[in-house]
């Protein structure tokens, strides 16, 4: 009787040493390619003072960069490739104080939405506006963005992506980033960059920062990227993408929890309405809980908020498979 319970027990640590090991594997086999690219690769990275001393810093808990003087884009690529050969670049958040993709640069997030059916997504690591590193600081995010997109233009067939199924997504202060990306193309900052290279099919806001005027503005977010200039009526106008709304505004997709009091929904209202005045086709999902940067986690929304955006993005914009 003896010998047969420690036969038992030995054929249960068996089964759950292997279950461990398939777990282990199955957590650490990749669906995707990662190629890390730097954004100046062959030129003199724009804006940046030409003496440097603070180098690049991850926080303690392995979430936040400061202090980015060398701004990188995180390619990673699906190997179950798409027919529709849509690509995304992801403009994380961060108040424009750190760039939050953690360690990892991005890639539970990636993971997600080549998952969903993109073949490529792309996670920008972006200069923050630090006046000890940078020079125009206002302008700096945008020029880093502005490159990060004709980069996944120019590379369309490497990376089996269709130009015409290019999508911006970005959330909180990166979400400003997203829709300054979509407005502002008439005002290309970045060195070398093409017009056409700009052409986005729709864009993705996560509770945005959007105004910069009162009532709505988010009290650090203004401040940091305009800096010594928070103060300019006509900077902080031009900064409120409520204003920037044009008839070439991208369809856009809005999601933002109606009880954020980081930045609060109010944003993505007024961001509506110019887009409704534009005859922008737009969808806002507005959620009852979830407080700010929620993402992926639907245990704090309630609900998984992403089959909407995916029926929205392969129904009304044909930009995904069934």
């Amino acid at each position: 009787m003896k010998e047969n319970i420690i036969k038992m027990s030995k054929k249960i640590l068996k089964l759950i040493v292997f279950s461990i090991f398939i777990n282990v594997s199955s957590l650490f086999s990749q669906d995707y390619n990662l190629q890390t690219i730097k954004l100046w690769q062959n030129e003199s990275i724009p804006f940046n003072k030409k003496e440097i001393l603070l180098n690049e810093k991850l926080d303690e808990v392995g979430l936040r960069y400061t202090q980015i003087s060398e701004p990188m884009l995180y390619v990673y690529k699906n190997k179950n490739l798409k027919n529709n050969g849509a690509a995304m670049l992801f403009c994380p958040g961060g108040g424009y104080a750190n760039v939050t993709i953690g360690k990892n640069n991005g890639a539970n997030e990636a993971k997600y939405f080549l998952d969903m059916g993109f073949n490529v997504v792309a996670v920008l690591k972006y200069r923050l506006p630090d006046t000890l590193i940078v020079n125009s600081q206002e302008q700096v995010p945008l020029c880093d963005a502005q490159k990060a997109l004709s980069l996944v233009h120019q590379n369309a067939s490497n990376w089996s992506v269709n130009r015409e199924k290019i999508v911006v997504i970005g959330s909180s202060a990166g979400g400003h980033l997203a829709a300054s990306l979509s407005n502002l193309k008439d005002s290309i900052i970045a060195p070398n960059v093409k017009q056409d290279d700009l052409k986005i099919a729709a864009t993705i806001l996560m509770y945005p920062v959007m105004s910069f005027n009162l009532p709505y503005r988010h009290k650090g977010s203004y401040k940091r990227l305009l800096a010594n200039k928070f103060n300019d009526q006509t900077l902080l106008d031009y900064y409120s993408m409520e204003n920037q709304v044009n008839i070439t505004t991208p369809p856009t997709y809005i999601i933002h929890a109606l009880d954020d009091k980081s930045v609060v929904y109010q944003n993505s209202v007024i961001y509506c309405d110019s887009l409704e005045k534009y005859n922008i086709k737009y969808k806002y999902t507005a959620l009852e809980k979830g407080g700010h940067g929620f993402g992926f986690n639907f245990n704090r929304t309630g609900i998984d908020w992403t089959k909407e955006l995916k029926i929205w993005l392969t129904t009304d914009l044909g930009l995904l498979e069934n």
